[in-house]
């Protein structure tokens, strides 16, 4: 009666918990919570939500740590849940830190508080309680609490993250017997000696920390629970925002992005575009173009560094006046030290670094086109020493149509000694659905690649020199007038060995592994029938490598030391009657595709064998 507590609990749940929103509406996620395991800093001992509300219920205070999106808020409202039937004397509070930007008392954040939720009659009560110390917080967002700069200075950065966060260091102090449980980005602090001083925690305290992304397992639960999609594509990262953006698609957006070569591209376009929007609805005054910008920005700079792609907080400060054109102040600090993607290079280091590369590798692909269609002859004055990525080599491919323009740019780029232009699109063009190329005229040269699939394709004309290229797949490909030299090549796939490399391939060529007599020797080495090891090599062909499909007679050809021919013809004709996989003619014999909706399927076959169950297994007897 006094507290207000059953109005509270009937209150607080309706408004949201951090950013634990629809990622389309903003309001509140209605999704069904999917079970994971947190991960204690000190044991790696893996804890359920329910650990953690027995933690703090006991007196425990804990950190939660994780990069965006990864279900820090869900986490809190989770835990809440747990807690709300205890105790009506002692309450347990769950707030957003990001809605008391500059308070710097409790007594101001909890009045804040409940005046929100309508219940300002109950503060100065609450804020009684607060004070002796009897009311369990769950505190979301150390992150988000607005610092009024952003300096290139470590030292001053340290201390304006620590004037911010003041009202915070406050309200922890009075919790002293009472649990605690206060979330934020991993990163956000550059050590954890910091952390422990921002925060006033003074004592002991628990890290835990939520896993980047789900588990096959948990992102097929997530999925089946919350939409009638029958699973996600191969390509989709499993971080729990990114999944929560894709149940929101219906059907016919479902059936496009899966089955359109383009699809990934497309997903990845609308999952920037919405997590720019998510920042903008943390803090209103951010830009979501501006935010974007920053992160083309750079992934950019990276570009540049020949070791470490450390970006200083005077990078982030030039790339933000770059995009803006102007300092970033007030809010727009927040932005900077809270961005998408970026973590901490290392203990007491201010630097960021990138930690997702994956996102990395598409943000470059997206500049790189970006600077392609305005003519930048900014990138003429640069030498940019890292690839462009498989992914980023993806979102290039999807995004030009008159490649001889494209073409025409990095020659440009090229002859001013920027070399890695041309090759990036080199990269893209190959990615291309195409079986013929002619790169007549074009010249790879100093320059990285991650991974080059020449697989079923006819090359002509292209010279590379003195490149490093981190995977080559070579299995039917046919090289006219090309020529590679002095360049490193460090896992080539379609050929046995080096004696074996397309007369292309000069001497001076070194190569570190050849994968496919490593697949065939493990395959050979199990205690299973030769039958059986020609279908491991057939799924291996058809799924597990690169390519869009694969010649007949390619497919067919396998290790002559266990290989089946019978088995493997009766494998063929088993996944093309069942829709595994599908024929198409091709120019010399007919080509075999997967159909990649059976990837799980076909891995858990190549893991558990006979275990598996399944009816492939027994086909080939």
């Amino acid at each position: 009666m006094f507290l207000g507590t059953r109005d509270y609990n009937f209150q607080r749940p309706q408004k949201d918990f951090g950013s634990s929103v629809d990622p389309v509406t903003g309001l509140p996620d209605t999704a069904k919570y999917t079970p994971i395991y947190y991960i204690r800093e000190h044991d790696a001992f893996r804890m359920t939500s329910s650990d953690v509300a027995k933690m703090v219920s006991s007196g425990r205070k804990i950190v939660l740590l994780g990069e965006f999106g990864s279900g820090k808020s869900r986490c809190i409202r989770e835990v809440f849940e747990l807690l709300r039937p205890q105790s009506q004397i002692s309450p347990t509070l769950a707030i957003n830190l990001r809605e008391n930007w500059g308070l710097a008392t409790f007594d101001l954040i909890i009045r804040n508080h409940f005046g929100a939720l309508g219940l300002s009659a109950f503060a100065d009560d609450m804020v009684k309680l607060v004070g002796q110390g009897r009311v369990k917080l769950l505190l979301d967002g150390f992150d988000e609490i607005g610092s009024q700069s952003w300096t290139g200075e470590a030292a001053r950065l340290k201390e304006i993250r620590r004037k911010s966060l003041v009202g915070i260091r406050d309200l922890i102090s009075k919790c002293r017997n009472a649990g605690l449980l206060i979330a934020g980005r991993e990163h956000y602090f550059s050590s954890g000696d910091e952390l422990a001083d921002c925060l006033g925690l003074d004592s002991e305290f628990d890290i835990i920390r939520c896993p980047d992304e789900f588990t096959d397992a948990e992102m097929s639960d997530y999925i089946a629970n919350n939409t009638n999609l029958p699973s996600a594509p191969e390509w989709m990262p499993k971080k729990p925002l990114i999944c929560q953006l894709f149940t929101k698609l219906d059907k016919a957006d479902f059936d496009r992005i899966t089955t359109e070569k383009h699809g990934e591209v497309e997903f990845f376009d609308s999952f920037l575009d919405a997590l720019a929007k998510r920042e903008q609805r943390i803090h209103g005054s951010i830009d979501p173009a501006i935010l974007k910008g920053v992160l083309l920005n750079l992934a950019v700079r990276t570009r540049t560094k020949n070791d470490l792609e450390e970006l200083s907080p005077a990078e982030i400060n030039e790339a933000f006046y770059e995009v803006s054109g102007h300092t970033p102040l007030d809010e727009s600090a927040v932005m900077l030290q809270r961005l998408p993607y970026l973590g901490r290079v290392g203990s007491g280091n201010p630097n960021r670094t990138f930690i997702d590369e994956y996102a990395k590798s598409g943000l470059r692909g997206l500049a790189l086109i970006d600077a392609i269609y305005r003519n930048d002859k900014s990138l003429l004055t640069v030498r940019w020493h890292k690839s462009i990525g498989d992914f980023g080599a993806r979102v290039v491919s999807s995004k030009v149509s008159h490649w001889d323009d494209v073409r025409k740019f990095g020659r440009l780029c090229a002859s001013h000694g920027n070399h890695q232009v041309l090759c990036d699109i080199v990269c893209g063009e190959i990615e291309a659905q195409k079986d013929d190329y002619d790169f007549s005229g074009i010249t790879v040269e100093n320059s990285h690649v991650t991974t080059w699939d020449f697989s079923g394709k006819r090359i002509k004309g292209l010279q590379v020199d003195n490149c490093i290229v981190g995977a080559i797949e070579l299995e039917d490909s046919e090289f006219e007038m090309c020529s590679f030299k002095a360049s490193e090549f460090t896992r080539v796939s379609g050929v046995a060995s080096k004696g074996a490399m397309p007369s292309a391939f000069a001497e001076s060529c070194e190569y570190t592994t050849f994968t496919d007599v490593d697949v065939s020797s493990r395959i050979s080495a199990l205690p299973i029938s030769n039958k059986h090891k020609t279908l491991l090599m057939i799924i291996q062909k058809l799924f597990f490598q690169r390519g869009r499909a694969r010649k007949e007679e390619a497919l067919l050809r396998g290790s002559s030391v266990f290989w089946d021919s019978t088995a493997a013809s009766s494998a063929i004709r088993y996944m093309l009657r069942n829709g595994i996989i599908r024929e198409a003619p091709g120019k010399s014999g007919k080509l075999y595709a997967p159909c990649l909706e059976f990837k799980a399927r076909m891995r858990k076959l190549k893991d558990g064998m006979s275990t598996s169950g399944d009816d492939l297994w027994s086909a080939v007897l």
